[in-house]
């Protein structure tokens, strides 16, 4: 390799490998991330929607359910009757992602008809929520309030050394946490204890004395903790295994009212969080609550029984359900954890695009329809019928039929998702396939993502490493090639890496990192451009400007395409040189006007050089009325027909100046004639001069004898040397001369005239 282009291609690799650095440190910030994140975004969206696998129907809170039902929250007993529907039209679980944390109030039959169900049913999961506690929000105020419960602001804004206003919004907050803790903790040991032997017990083992202020909060709060420890050593999982601080971890949860954790099956928590951006794409599977309880996510819940898993087993970087039941097989299914503990979920596609779904209200009107042939059967009872009543009743008796079998068979067999979807509601959201998403479709899209074991997973870090490198390669390799050779592999490269990311995601589950390699190719071919430009182009616009008076453009754009074949300071090379002088001239100028002198020269010169640069001769300079010309330098246009190259140029000026002579002819003008020479062989072509000024011309024996034979030349003649004439002989038509003796020379050489071309 040159040791120019190996210059070019080690500060290209330099550029394209610094850019791949940088990006590498950057790719756990913020910002990175976020771009990232719409990369993902952006491959599930051209992916489009996939089909689901597991048995799932939505029931929509929807419009025309509210509409129909009435304004939201509905009484409970719709629920109730919700429930008992299901049951009996053959459904496997309901889960309820609706929370029910408070009593329904005056009326409290509603409460109890709403448990009753879900006791009878045993197939309906009622979820919860964690509250936002899972941090401490201050723990150097912690600590003050482990030591003394009844601090005051100023006292702990003195001894934290810090402004009382500042430490103001924190300070309630943090207090009411350390005293659940408390609470929470001495309940975890004896559940059954009372508000008393709280209150002593708190003394003691904390040894904090309590005003007033903190007792009331106690008071207050004391059934909601006994309520919470209930319901979680009844539905947490006990997980004594070593490895699960991976988990999130949360100290503090919202149960539902004490009815229903008596009547229902199991529970689940409802609480995921969006990436920074707001957009929802992961969900955890279990949250730690205590040291050795883990709580399952609602729909996690009921897929636990509804693939019978035998345990669980829980690592940094996985979860697995052992002894699944999928059809006819019982498998280990490992589910792979990001980082922050969570599963990436696998979206289906739009909410109205994936999944059954029904209204609501077309659940209740089943029981609506049976009420009414109820109350229809009642209203007879003890009369005659007549057929239009016995009409009424086999309309709503069929009616009754064919609805109960339309929901038998949307409903038998399947996991229900009871959740919201009218407008309005907040429980709307964007995930990457659409901005406003109703978020209980979290739970079928999990439960989907678990039974197709459609996973999605990060690339391995190594192989995230590896792509940036060979990214940062590929573009710097690309300086080796012209620059739109470059730009097009550049592009190749790039639709190769997307469409291998895309493909990947879709078909493996792996998701590469994208936002690196495409910032490789965009920030590595933009500096790698910058700095050829600033050389290579510069280099160009030299070779334009220097030899743009003397070179056509073909042979200019030929060098600056590839300016290694200009040698500068001159290289030996077999050429073919060309002579043409204005017979007459001196005289001519003698007699006519300096103006007319210069007008007729310029058109005759005009002439020759269109020609010259017609074939992509190089031209050499004008010495007076005589033109200096050769072919086959610089570059490579001319590299084996330079010599009859030459004499098809010397042809057409002759046959240009017949055509200038009539011209003259006719303007009343004399005519001039030209005597041209021309000589093939070696001679040394280069960039010759001072540094200061330099021309392109060539030097030599043979250049010598071209010009000797124009002078020999008479008016219209056009005589080659012997080398010419052996390489054009095939193609030209010639008369021999006789030899003439040149200066410089010894003996005589031999010439030939050139009548014409065969």
């Amino acid at each position: 390799m040159k040791k120019r282009s190996f210059f070019k291609l080690f500060v290209s690799l330099g550029l394209s490998f610094v850019i791949a650095i940088s990006l590498l440190a950057l790719s756990k910030s913020k910002t990175y991330q976020s771009f990232e994140l719409k990369s993902f975004d952006l491959r599930l969206i051209l992916r489009g929607s996939k089909p689901s696998q597991a048995a799932i129907l939505h029931i929509d809170v929807n419009d025309a359910s509210i509409a129909k039902l009435g304004r939201w929250p509905w009484p409970r007993s719709y629920h109730a009757r919700l429930i008992d529907t299901l049951v009996e039209c053959g459904a496997k679980h309901v889960l309820m992602d609706i929370l029910f944390t408070e009593e329904a109030g005056a009326d409290s039959k509603q409460d109890e008809l709403f448990a009753d169900s879900v006791a009878r049913a045993q197939i309906a999961y009622l979820p919860f929520y964690f509250l936002e506690d899972k941090v401490s929000t201050y723990p150097e105020l912690e600590r003050l309030f482990l030591a003394d419960i009844t601090i005051a602001l100023e006292g702990a804004a003195e001894a934290l050394k810090t402004d009382v206003e500042a430490l103001r919004p924190k300070f309630q907050a943090v207090k009411r946490y350390v005293m659940d803790l408390a609470m929470k903790d001495i309940l975890r040991r004896t559940p059954d204890i009372s508000l008393d032997d709280l209150f002593a017990e708190i003394e003691v083992s904390r040894s904090w004395f309590l005003f007033p202020s903190e007792e009331g909060y106690i008071r207050d709060n004391f059934e909601s903790q006994k309520l919470s420890r209930l319901f979680a050593d009844k539905f947490a999982i006990n997980y004594d295994k070593p490895d699960i601080s991976s988990l999130p971890e949360f100290g503090m949860l919202s149960p539902p009212v004490k009815a229903y954790i008596d009547s229902m099956k199991a529970s689940g928590f409802v609480n995921a969080e969006p990436d920074p951006d707001g957009v929802m794409r992961r969900v955890p599977l279990f949250i730690k609550y205590e040291e050795h309880k883990i709580f399952p996510q609602l729909a996690v819940a009921g897929l636990l029984s509804f693939l019978d898993v035998k345990d669980i087993e829980i690592s940094k970087e996985s979860l697995t359900f052992q002894g699944a039941a999928i059809g006819n097989k019982t498998k280990d299914i490992t589910i792979p954890l990001d980082e922050t503990g969570a599963m990436i979920v696998n979206w289906t596609g739009k909410w109205e695009t994936c999944f059954r779904h029904i209204p609501y209200h077309f659940i209740l009107d089943l029981q609506e329809t049976r009420l009414r042939l109820s109350q229809q059967l009642n209203q007879l009872s003890g009369n005659e019928l007549s057929e239009e009543d016995k009409a009424v009743v086999r309309y709503l008796e069929k009616s009754e039929r064919e609805l109960k079998d339309k929901l038998k068979a949307a409903v038998e067999g399947r996991i229900c998702i009871v959740g919201l979807t009218a407008t309005g509601t907040q429980d709307l959201g964007p995930i990457p396939l659409q901005t406003n998403y109703p978020l209980v479709g979290l739970s079928s899209n999990l439960i989907d993502t678990i039974v197709s074991e459609s996973f999605i997973r990060k690339a391995p870090w190594a192989l995230n490493v590896f792509i940036f490198f060979l990214t940062a390669l590929i573009i710097g390799l690309s300086s080796l090639f012209r620059l739109w050779r470059s730009l097009l592999l550049g592009i190749f490269y790039y639709a190769v890496f997307f469409l291998f990311s895309f493909l990947v995601l879709v078909k493996r589950g792996i998701w590469v990192d994208m936002v690196g390699p495409t910032g490789i190719v965009a920030l590595g071919f933009t500096a790698i451009m910058s700095f050829r430009f600033f050389t290579e182009q510069k280099e160009k616009f030299w070779i334009k400007h220097a030899f743009s008076h003397y070179l056509s453009g073909e042979v200019i754009n030929e060098l600056m395409a590839d300016p290694s074949r200009l040698k500068l300071g001159g290289e030996r090379k077999n050429l073919t040189v060309i002579f043409s002088d204005v017979r007459g001239f001196t005289k001519y100028s003698e007699a006519h006007p300096p103006e007319e002198v210069v007008a007729m020269l310029n058109e005759i010169l005009t002439a020759q050089v269109e020609v010259v640069f017609k074939y992509n001769g190089t031209l050499d300079k004008f010495v007076g009325d005589e033109l200096m010309a050769f072919f086959g330098a610089p570059g490579e246009t001319h590299i084996h027909n330079h010599a009859i190259t030459a004499v098809k140029v010397a042809v057409e000026i002759q046959a240009k100046l017949k055509i200038l002579k009539e011209k003259w002819l006719g303007e009343n003008k004399e005519s001039l004639s030209i005597g041209i020479g021309i000589n093939s062989g070696d001679a040394v072509v280069g960039n010759m001069g001072s540094a200061e000024r330099m021309d392109y011309t060539i030097i030599g024996d043979n250049v010598n004898l071209a010009a000797r034979l124009c002078s020999a030349a008479g008016g219209d003649e056009i005589l080659i040397s012997e080398a010419t004439y052996a390489q054009v002989k095939d193609s030209v038509k010639t008369t021999k001369l006789e030899p003439i003796s040149v200066k410089g020379k010894t003996n005589p050489v031999s010439i030939y005239r050139v009548v014409d071309l065969s």
